[in-house]
């Protein structure tokens, strides 16, 4: 089976060119490998001229957008790639030389919808699934589910930098929901439970091909502000909206209700406490323009995406 490895990426720089000469160097290396940069550049920065240098080569599809916005750049590598199944990967990772073979494994012997590797974050050791951990049900289903686990699992929720799809499957539920805007909380979840229901299949994890998530301090599209002092509500529209989309109207309400309460729970606010009007104002924000967008109706993956590319 072919495989695509997109990178959607905002202000990554060095750490950016890191990750693509991994990837270069694996002992099994993909078929393509498409960067849907969301950087404005300036033309003589170095980054931009080594991407450029990558791209000549033929080393890399080298895709440029001027609008951040994940679930876009993710769309646009599902659209424009050629191979039977994409792997899309944060653009701050860490891979040893058998990780796309491994995917590959896995492929092979689990081909089905899509699967999830593992990933770690920084100071997190692989480990067991604790024996106390309960998927939950309805919208809360395996939102909690570790994906540093060691152990094999079906699941109906994923984490997208390190995510493999089915290219055709993913493209007949229409792709990423563009709706989920700003950080676009939630917008994997969705995705994944609108492709197992449309399927009839679940996502299977496998902690065999493992990415160590360095979260760079720089860059990213969810790395523009402080969310606690914040009054902007691109932290908290996507989950509104997951909770509108996913859920039938009481179970939406009770959880759009639980998240406005909790979201002033942390000990921040008993420290700054005067921030707390601040947070309340950016959460119903969120919900009101999730609500909105709700009554639009999703936006998924059609030519539109690739807007003048």
């Amino acid at each position: 089976m072919s495989l695509t490895v997109v990178i959607p990426t905002y202000n990554r720089g060095q750490v950016l060119l890191d990750t693509i000469s991994m990837l270069l160097k694996q002992n099994d290396r993909v078929d393509e490998i498409i960067i849907v940069d969301q950087t404005r550049y300036v033309n003589h920065d170095p980054i931009f001229q080594t991407l450029k240098s990558y791209e000549k080569n033929g080393d890399i599809r080298f895709i440029q957008r001027q609008q951040p916005s994940i679930p876009i750049a993710m769309n646009v590598g599902l659209l424009l790639a050629q191979s039977d199944f994409v792997l899309f990967l944060d653009d701050d990772i860490n891979i040893k030389p058998d990780f796309i073979e491994q995917h590959r494994t896995v492929i092979q012997e689990h081909s089905g919808l899509a699967h999830v590797g593992q990933v770690l974050q920084p100071n997190e050791e692989s480990g067991l699934l604790d024996p106390s951990y309960r998927p939950g049900q309805g919208l809360y289903q395996d939102l909690n589910f570790p994906f540093s686990s060691s152990k094999p699992a079906l699941i109906k929720n994923c984490m997208a930098g390190n995510l493999c799809v089915n290219r055709l499957k993913a493209l007949e539920v229409g792709g990423f929901d563009e709706n989920f805007i700003g950080v676009a909380y939630r917008f994997e979840t969705e995705f994944c439970r609108r492709m197992c229901r449309y399927h009839n299949d679940d996502f299977y994890f496998s902690p065999k091909p493992v990415l160590y998530h360095l979260q760079s301090p720089t860059g990213g599209t969810r790395n523009s502000d402080h969310f606690l002092t914040s009054s902007s509500l691109r932290h908290s529209v996507g989950d509104y909206y997951y909770a509108l989309s996913e859920g039938v109207m009481s179970e939406s309400l009770l959880y759009c209700c639980k998240r406005f309460l909790s979201s002033i729970k942390a000990k921040f606010y008993l420290q700054e406490p005067w921030y707390i009007p601040q947070r309340l104002f950016a959460e119903a924000r969120g919900w009101m323009k999730a609500w909105s967008l709700y009554r639009q109706g999703p936006k998924y993956c059609s030519k539109k995406s690739l807007g003048d590319l």
